[in-house]
């Protein structure tokens, strides 16, 4: 499964080939580059490690300083290692850098991030929660509150992952099968159709569809 680091920069809207207006959100891929590989002969599976960003070399601790001078690649602040077969491992070099024409336009792939984090939230933003419709009777101040989380005497307690308020967001969250809109590789953008997790500059991860993938797997396992 290769992909790219990138840097959501925000969300815009384009005109397709059909001349519908598309939502979009315009990732940054432009400074992605090799900074590592696993073998199957020495790590026991194959992988590229990819960096994102540029950091100085003070920030960074002595390990991590050592990793980019042994493999001699400009120290970058994002590193993410990708799964790829040994053949796409031979076509990746270290140093070698990966630019935005990875991913084809209409292609399917899947967006990770970490989504906006919104704090201490109730049962009705966090949750979806409908809220108390009792506004008589003698009720106060209680249209916003979860209700009863009781169980009665058996069990006599409140079952695991009960849905109450508490910290919401903050979460990787990956959003799958949105389209490739346009891939700009002079720019190193690629726009993908709809929204994806995170905040503006927040960095996500691009990956081909895992769905795709799998289907196109039991589709040959059907024919074989």
């Amino acid at each position: 499964m290769k992909g790219l680091i990138g840097k959501k920069i925000g969300m815009t809207q384009v005109f397709n080939d059909e001349g519908n207006l598309v939502p979009v959100t315009v990732i940054d891929v432009s400074t992605c580059q090799v900074v590592g590989k696993r073998t199957p002969e020495k790590d026991s599976y194959s992988a590229v490690t990819l960096g994102f960003g540029e950091i100085r070399e003070k920030i960074l601790n002595k390990c991590e300083r050592g990793f980019f001078k042994k493999n001699n690649v400009p120290f970058r602040r994002h590193v993410k290692e990708f799964r790829v077969t040994v053949e796409e491992s031979s076509s990746f070099n270290v140093g070698d850098a990966v630019k935005a024409d990875l991913f084809s336009k209409g292609q399917l792939v899947d967006v990770t991030g970490v989504t906006k984090g919104r704090g201490f939230s109730g049962v009705m933003r966090r949750w979806s929660f409908k809220g108390s419709q009792t506004k008589t009777h003698g009720t106060h101040e209680y249209q916003r509150h979860p209700g009863a989380i009781g169980q009665r005497k058996t069990p006599g307690r409140t079952y695991p992952n009960k849905k109450m308020p508490g910290h919401y967001g903050v979460d990787q969250v990956t959003t799958q099968n949105l389209t490739v809109i346009d891939v700009d590789t002079e720019k190193g953008l690629v726009l993908v159709k709809g929204a994806v997790p995170g905040h503006n500059n927040g960095i996500v991860f691009l990956r081909p569809s895992i769905k795709v993938a799998l289907r196109e797997q039991h589709k040959a396992a059907k024919r074989a």
